[in-house]
Formats: structure tokens, sequence, C-alpha cells
């Protein structure tokens, strides 16, 4: 009789200790489904973030690509009224570099 009460304490030992692994398991795997849930609310914030960062990029980009174009656009519109008023007032000088010009691109597209 002594035997079985050992095995009935051991038993009842066992299976507390099974319940209690149980609801250790039951804690972890909630634990496990915040941290999941958690990790992925960071990770689209991140990544909404990080877009808007891209687009903020972009749109200066754009801004500084515009005002450079501008101002080649500027600097070459002063190119051409520079080099009118210099035909305006030396023109046969004007005359006399175009046919230079235009007689070494004559020879060089003989080659």
């Amino acid at each position: 009789m002594a035997a079985d009460k050992d095995l009935q304490k051991d038993l009842e030992a066992i299976r507390a200790d099974i319940a209690a692994l149980t609801d250790t398991v039951g804690r972890l795997a909630k634990d496990m489904a915040e941290a999941r849930a958690t990790m992925r609310e960071r990770v689209k914030s991140a990544a909404g973030d990080a877009a808007a960062a891209g687009g903020d990029l972009f749109t200066d980009a754009m801004k500084l690509g515009g005002d450079a174009a501008g101002a080649a656009g500027d600097a070459a519109h002063e190119g051409l009224a520079s080099l009118e008023s210099e035909i305006r007032r030396k023109p046969i000088s004007a005359v006399l570099a175009a046919l230079g010009i235009g007689f070494i691109v004559g020879i060089i597209g003989r080659r």
C-alpha cells in the first residue's frame, strides 16, 4: 500500500508539472504572438517612414534639377545675347570668324 501511495504522489506531481509546463508553453505562445504583432507594426512604420523620406529626396532632387536647368537656360540666353551684341559691334570680324570656322570644318569633313 505504501508503494501505491508513493506512486499516487508521483503521478500527482507529474500531473502538476505537466499542468505548469502547459501553462508556461501557453504564455510563451501568447508572448510570441504579441512580439510578432509588435514587430510587424514596427516594420510597417519603418517602411512608411523610409517611403516618405524617399519621396522627400525625390522632390528635392527634382527641384534641384529644375533649378539647374533654369540656370543653364539663363546662362545660354546670356551667352547668345552677348554673342549677338558682339556680332553687331564687329560684323566684319564675325563674318571672317564664321568663314574660318566653316573652312576648317570643311577640311575636317573631307577626310
